[in-house]
């Protein structure tokens, strides 16, 4: 498979997002998304993210002092700053904030150099000290992660047929053998993911206690079954193992430290 423009897949996943918020009723804002956010809460934070990304002022208030620290997860301060900041908005007025930053995003980007996706990426996240790849990494990723947060809250059904659901896939497939580090030397699990992003996970512990792919078919000491919305919504930190729905064969202790490794998101 060719990677995906990374700009393309920006702005493809924040259309998608778009259209869901633009079908919420005055009710929905209100309600919890995550801890300490209702639905507008978000909406606040992904217009204070996309604004910046854009070059767009901030509200007073909105942004902090920040020291660069490599490709570090962004701080609870810095995006709880953006949220706080717009508090006296109204959902109307943060959605067409977000509307118009994704338009001024889309034209300030347009002549970006991501030949060397190492150089350092423009404003906020910059002076946070993320690169290009980065920062063109994470932003479909939140954007996705958000929308089902939303999609979730509102009642609608967790959508994995998209090009953010399949870059969020694709990055979690990677860091799969971070779920085994440390288990006994041979110790080898298969997780078989159906849905839209279906897969087969296969990983084995080396002697250096890291895991690395095998053959599936040679047998596992575990095998996970789950669909692709419980899969990718326990790797965002959104369920609990517990609230999982997941088909276990072979050691159920095991099983359980895998899955409680699962999340990896900050």
């Amino acid at each position: 498979m060719t990677r995906p423009d990374p700009l393309a897949l920006w702005d493809e996943t924040s259309q998608d997002l778009l259209a869901v918020l633009r079908e919420l009723t005055d009710d929905d804002w209100a309600r919890p998304a995550l801890p300490g956010w209702s639905v507008q809460d978000v909406l606040a934070h992904l217009a204070h993210l996309e604004s910046e990304a854009a070059e767009m002022p901030q509200p007073e208030g909105g942004r902090i002092d920040i020291a660069g620290e490599g490709n570090r997860p962004m701080p609870r301060d810095i995006t709880e700053v953006g949220v706080v900041a717009r508090r006296g908005r109204s959902a109307a007025e943060l959605l067409e904030e977000l509307e118009t930053a994704c338009v001024r995003r889309r034209e300030v980007l347009a002549d970006l150099d991501i030949s060397d996706l190492k150089a350092p990426a423009p404003g906020l996240v910059g002076e946070l000290g993320w690169d290009l790849d980065t920062w063109l990494r994470n932003r479909p990723i939140d954007l996705w992660v958000h929308e089902q947060d939303i999609r979730v809250a509102t009642g609608s059904p967790v959508v994995t047929a998209s090009a953010g659901a399949a870059h969020v896939a694709a990055l979690m497939t990677r860091v799969f053998p971070i779920s085994l580090r440390r288990l006994p030397s041979g110790t080898a699990v298969v997780a078989h993911i159906t849905g839209p992003q279906g897969r087969v996970l296969a990983g084995r512990v080396g002697e250096d206690g890291r895991a690395a792919p095998f053959d599936p078919s040679e047998g596992s000491d575990v095998t996970l079954e789950m669909d692709d919305v419980t899969w990718l919504r326990l790797t965002g930190g959104r369920i609990t193992p517990d609230e999982a729905q997941v088909g276990i064969s072979g050691d159920e202790g095991t099983a359980a430290i895998v899955l409680g490794r699962f999340n990896v998101t900050p």
